[in-house]
Order: C-alpha cells, then structure tokens, then sequence
C-alpha cells in the first residue's frame, strides 16, 4: 500500500508537492501555485519541521493560492510532508482566498 501512495504521489503534487511534479517545467500553474512554491515552503512543510512559520519567500508564492482546489490533493502528499502544515500555511501566510474548509 505505501508503494501505491508513493506513486500516486510521484505523479502529481500537492498541497504542494503534487503541483511541484505536474509543475515541473515551471510554467504550469496548479490550483494557483506553481513549482516556486513547493521549493519555497519546502523545509517548513516538512514532516518534523521545528520551523515557527513559513519564510517570506514561501508566503510570497503560497498567497495566490486557491486553498479549497489544494484540499483535493492534500491526502495524496508524500510521506516526508507533513499535510497539516501545508494547509495551515494559508493562515500563516495570510492569503487572498478564502480559507479552505478541507475535510479530513
């Protein structure tokens, strides 16, 4: 089954993550963040981060987000990313949109 998760996960990002692989040229933009973001918010969203908050960097390019589109992907994470801190990162970050009601 973790090989099934590994996967699923390879082929697609985030929260974060998933848009990062199907980001990967760079151009691609996915529920309003794009490749920059995952590299940026990289080490915060780490599972066992002790970082306090996101770098200005990460908040930059996480703010136009679309949080309730990221909700979709926030179960398909890899496993060394920590999905709570993802999405907490749109209160960190104070974003645009409107918070996302994600259902666990």
């Amino acid at each position: 089954m973790a090989g099934m998760r590994k996967a699923s996960s390879a082929a697609a990002l985030v929260a974060l993550l998933i848009v990062a692989v199907a980001a990967a040229a760079g151009a691609i933009t996915v529920c309003g963040v794009d490749r920059t973001a995952v590299d940026a918010c990289r080490s915060y969203c780490a599972v066992g981060s002790a970082e306090a908050s996101p770098t200005k960097a990460c908040c930059d390019k996480v703010r136009p987000a679309q949080w309730d589109c990221l909700c979709k992907f926030k179960g398909s994470l890899p496993d060394d990313i920590d999905a709570q801190r993802v999405m907490d990162l749109q209160y960190k970050c104070k974003c645009d949109y409107p918070p996302a009601t994600c259902a666990n």
